[in-house]
């Protein structure tokens, strides 16, 4: 460790040599004999205190004095005077020149020693005070920067377009902002001091809870989405972003949770995904679906080893009501159409519109041949009935094509094949009947084009 410097000024050799056999062994001492010269070293130096004597050829101490304390770089070194006489005149002068201490001649080495640690000993409580104070302006200027963005940060939760909730670890709320109340239903004050579950509808997955508290418990942060009750009962989605609040070691104090309502992103993807699967004017399953629900029926069918019949049926003479009377007409011709066919099956069944005027039926469990002939039938009679529409009343038929599970083909493309040759087969024949496929009609088809 550097030992501290002092500047002796003092033009007496004598004088010099007492103050630095004192001193030597617990400083770095220079030397200056004029106070010119303790300027120039003062400023290079930059010593830790100085011991000038007052009287001095050209410039005297009290001179050198006011002159380091005009100078920026050497105002703040602490000057010991040494002087001759003790009367008050002198220390006064000494004092208001900017002396910090004084040491009477002749030298008492313990005294010279004592004075001169003590005003080190000040200068660095000084300088520690000084920093403090620095530290402590710093200190507030970040609390008055902190409290500043702490009510900005504030402001906008408190206006946020999201749902915040803040728990402490326990999980039992501590704050939420007025969106929060917006949505949910609840004040403040009643959700202060619950656990979120108060929103809790039973529609989510346990299996989402699982994973949210898994990930969260790893220090983590979660997204995902709940499907939560109001405080009216009424039900509505929720997509969460929750991240665990922690301390300057790394323990979980806080959960943080934003929320946004997205049940009308969930009804529009609802929607869309019904309009993908379903025909746009019956609302009926549309090819897509359809043909996916005749999979997992045959799959069943195959399962527990029992029958399943697909019909193919095409409205004879359709084309000719959408010429003469319009498409309005032919539309509430196909709705009525679809509603008679859908009257005829049980629940477990399936219709479809996989066409302008085509339309897909699937038999579960058919009992024989003859009790899809009869369903069948059923269809073809309902279908033969008056439309009213308006002040016009029309009348259709029906040609309908049947295909059987295991008989007429054990796949979904062979049976729907099947089933359309043999719709074909009654077109060609006459229209308005129901037939079963047989192997026979195989060549008899191979002019049309297959379903």
């Amino acid at each position: 460790m550097n030992k501290p410097k002092l500047l002796i000024v003092n033009n007496i050799p004598e004088n010099c040599g007492e103050l630095y056999r004192a001193l030597i062994d617990e400083y770095d001492i220079f030397n200056a004999a004029s106070g010119d010269e303790a300027l120039m070293s003062a400023k290079s130096l930059a010593p830790d205190l100085i011991l000038t004597d007052v009287k001095m050829p050209e410039m005297d101490g009290y001179e050198l004095c006011a002159a380091l304390k005009q100078n920026s770089v050497t105002m703040n070194i602490p000057v010991i005077f040494t002087i001759a006489r003790t009367d008050t005149e002198s220390e006064l002068r000494a004092l208001a020149a900017g002396a910090m201490d004084f040491i009477h001649k002749p030298f008492n080495a313990e005294v010279v020693r004592t004075r001169v640690r003590h005003q080190l000993e000040l200068v660095q409580h000084r300088k520690r005070l000084e920093e403090l104070n620095r530290q402590f302006e710093q200190s507030l200027a970040d609390i008055k920067l902190s409290q500043s963005q702490l009510e900005v940060l504030s402001t906008a939760i408190e206006q946020s377009p999201t749902s915040v909730v803040i728990t402490g670890e326990n999980a039992i709320i501590q704050y939420v902002n007025p969106r929060f109340c917006a949505e949910s239903g609840y004040s403040f004050a009643e959700a202060i001091g619950e656990n979120p579950r108060m929103l809790n509808s039973g529609l989510t997955e346990a299996a989402t809870f699982q994973e949210m508290w898994g990930t969260l418990q790893r220090g983590e942060p979660w997204v995902g989405e709940f499907i939560n009750r109001r405080k009216t009962g009424e039900i509505y989605w929720e997509e969460a972003h929750i991240a665990p609040v922690k301390d300057a070691e790394g323990t979980t104090t806080h959960y943080v949770a934003v929320k946004l309502d997205i049940s009308e992103r969930k009804e529009t993807q609802r929607r869309l995904a019904y309009m993908a699967h379903h025909d746009a004017l019956t609302d009926l399953p549309n090819r897509t679906l359809f043909f996916d629900l005749f999979a997992q029926g045959l799959s069943l069918a195959k399962r527990n080893q029992t029958r399943l019949a697909l019909m193919y049926i095409d409205l004879d003479r359709f084309k000719e009501i959408n010429d003469t009377f319009g498409h309005a007409v032919g539309d509430q011709v196909l709705l009525e159409a679809a509603a008679r066919m859908s009257g005829c099956v049980r629940d477990s069944d399936s219709v479809g519109r996989v066409g302008g005027d085509e339309f897909l039926v699937l038999l579960q469990e058919v009992g024989s041949e003859d009790a899809a002939v009869m369903v069948g039938d059923k269809i073809r009679t309902s279908l033969n009935q008056p439309f009213i529409i308006g002040d016009t009343t029309l009348s259709i038929s029906a040609s309908i094509g049947i295909a059987l599970y295991p008989e007429q083909g054990c796949d979904v493309n062979k049976l729907a094949r099947n089933a359309d040759i043999a719709m074909y087969h009654v077109k060609e024949h006459g229209r308005n009947k129901v037939c079963v496929f047989t192997e026979s009609m195989i060549e008899a088809a191979s002019g049309f084009t297959i379903l």
